[in-house]
Formats: C-alpha cells, structure tokens, sequence
C-alpha cells in the first residue's frame, strides 16, 4: 500500500481498536468428470435338446456380444474473469454515512479507503480533504503525496481495496468510533504523462485502525494507522 509516497504512519500510544480494509476470492471452478460405465450384454444361446433316434444335433458356434466401451468428451467451461474496478471512477458515497452510529463510522471507514486509490489517479482531492480531520496525520501525507505526484506529471492506476472485514467500536457515544479494518489491496503502478511505467506496487493485505469521529454536523477521520499482515 502506497503511503503518501512511501512513508509509513507510526502507531501512537492510543489505539483506536480499528482497523480498515476486493475480497474475495474468485475460483475458476472445474469442468465436471463425467464417467461412463460400460454396459456390457452377455447373449446365451439356449439349445433345446432334441431327441431323434438317440441323437443330439449340433448346436454350431455360440454367439457372443462384447461390452462396447462409451468415451464421453470433456466438457471444459470458459473461464470468466472479474473485471478490474477503475481507480478513476470516483466510489459512490454510502447512504450509511448519515448514521451517527457504528454503521456510519464503519461506512466512513469504508468510503475513506475506496478513496484512495481514486485521489492517486485523478488528483482530485475534495472528498478526501473534506473527510480529513485537520490533525490527521495520516490523511495529510495521503494529500502531500497525491500533489507531488501530479506535480511531477505522473499518476496511478490500480490498487482497489477489497474489504474483508470491518468493525466499529464506540469510545465515546455519539461521537467517537474506532474503526477495525482488514483488506486486500490490489497491485498499483505510477505512470508518466505518456503511461510509461515509473513505479509498481504489489498486492498486499492489511489491518486498519481508522478513529472516525462525529464533528459538528459531519463525520471526519481523525488518524489512521496501518499493518501488513501477508
């Protein structure tokens, strides 16, 4: 995960018990095995004794009919894959986040995070800022981050946050939340003006501690740290 550049937030001596953080995993299934088990019918020539002057006819040859065996062909499926989601698509803003209450703080949490990969591709920092408490550290390295990189001519594309687990704890009722967040970021790369490659960031997965506190009459982050847990 791109920290505003590379620097990475230290834990403060309070924890907010929150963490934040596309997921699930999609399995290409497997074409069914089909077996067929061979059918076989075994003739028997029923011979009727026939007595004429003490003598028995010959029957001849028996006949017999060996099992034939059936290959049934494989069917293989066509894989379909998921479509990468578009970091310069701007999320959707939660209808949750008019709650004052642990699902507002957890849709905030969210949102907060589905921001970051979009303010890295556009430069368009007016949702963040907005969520941004004026002494989130965290938040201001995020936005220094986003300016120098556009000020170089440069932008990012990928790293989508699949969240895979979120939880809101009240540490002060009405108005203070700690926000417990694991996901799975997606690889990014930096592109020049002519989306040449300049930078590149694996996938990782992580654990969030997002404090989201009810301010007046709208929500705002007020520090966020984080862990790698791959």
């Amino acid at each position: 995960m791109r920290v505003s550049r590379g620097t990475t937030p230290s834990r403060g001596s309070t924890r907010w018990t929150g963490s934040v953080g596309d997921l699930p995993s999609h399995s290409v299934g497997k074409s069914p095995s089909w077996r067929r088990r061979g059918l076989g019918l075994v003739g028997a020539l029923i011979v009727v004794g026939l007595t004429a002057a003490g003598c028995t006819p010959d029957p001849g040859p028996m006949p017999s009919t060996s099992p034939s065996a059936v290959v049934s062909p494989t069917v293989t499926p066509t894989p379909t894959s998921t479509p990468t989601p578009d970091a310069s698509v701007k999320p959707e803003r939660p209808e949750a986040m008019d709650e004052v209450s642990a699902a507002g703080a957890e849709a905030v949490a969210v949102y907060f995070l589905q921001l970051f990969p979009y303010v890295y591709a556009t430069g368009d920092l007016a949702e963040w800022r907005a969520l941004s408490h004026p002494e989130c550290i965290y938040c201001a390295s995020v936005a220094a981050g986003v300016e120098e990189m556009f000020a170089a001519g440069q932008h990012s594309v990928g790293g989508h946050p699949d969240i895979t687990e979120v939880n809101a704890a009240e540490v002060d009722p009405g108005r203070w939340w700690s926000v417990d967040v694991d996901l799975v970021q997606s690889p990014s790369q930096t592109l020049d003006g002519t989306d040449e490659l300049v930078e590149e960031f694996p996938g990782s997965s992580f654990h969030m501690d997002i404090a989201v506190v009810f301010e007046g009459d709208h929500w705002v982050v007020r520090e966020l740290s984080h862990e790698r847990i791959d």
